[in-house]
């Protein structure tokens, strides 16, 4: 009975939490609009209920730390879409190529369920880099539509798991990404299947359906038939 008890106390207090967060976005937006009409008076006034609020939040926090585990970000993502990815990046076996991806993100789970292309300035054998303005206007257009970066998926040359180890120009290109506050998964294809994820983020993946076997700590994958 005590289990449930406090079970139950959890649950009220996470629905609390997010109320909070929630009431803390309406007033934020009440500020702005409020000091766009000049009101300075009605701007105050909900600056501090905002401030009220946001303590409340904190003292609700500092009592009752989460339960749910929010340090490692989790991945989900399904084999048909993996192909689809390797399918659009291979339309050239010769030549490299990259796109993004985004999807819905709940809490520390992001869901990998749409490719964003954009135009290429350089493809090569060995290299492949996005034109810099297309590139901007992808990102821009994923705010417009408050959806977040999730991943940028890439193929190397080459079979086997040897040929999905980041090079030091596919190092440089994360550090680029950390450094703009684009936190993401990285992967990169094999000719033949591979697929190795990496990033600066404690991250899980979660494949969803059959047709990839894990080859080791749940980073390297390949394709395999489906019976």
């Amino acid at each position: 009975m005590k289990h449930e008890f406090f079970r139950v106390l959890t649950v009220q207090i996470e629905k609390i939490k997010n109320e909070i967060n929630n009431n803390i976005e309406m007033l934020s937006r009440k500020i702005a609009q409020a000091c766009k009409e000049y009101n300075i008076e009605k701007a105050n006034s909900f600056f501090q209920q905002t401030l009220f609020t946001v303590r409340i939040g904190k003292l609700l926090t500092d009592l009752f730390p989460s339960s749910k585990q929010t340090d490692k970000q989790v991945f989900v993502v399904s084999s048909m879409f993996l192909r689809d990815s390797y399918n659009l990046l291979n339309i050239d076996k010769r030549i490299e190529s990259l796109h993004f991806l985004t999807g819905p993100c709940i809490g520390n789970v992001s869901v990998l369920d749409r490719i964003v292309d954009f135009e290429k300035e350089v493809q090569t054998s060995v290299f492949a880099k996005g034109k810099s303005d297309s590139v901007s206007k992808v990102l821009i257009e994923l705010a417009r539509y408050e959806h977040k970066l999730h991943g940028c998926f890439h193929v190397h040359p080459g079979n086997g798991a040897g040929a999905t180890l980041p090079s030091s120009t596919d190092l440089k290109l994360q550090e680029n990404f950390d450094r703009g506050g684009y936190k993401v998964l990285h992967a990169i294809f094999s000719r033949d299947g591979y697929i190795r994820f990496y990033s600066s983020l404690d991250f899980e993946i979660q494949i969803y359906g059959k047709g990839l076997e894990v080859k080791n700590d749940g980073k390297l994958y390949r394709f395999v038939e489906v019976s």
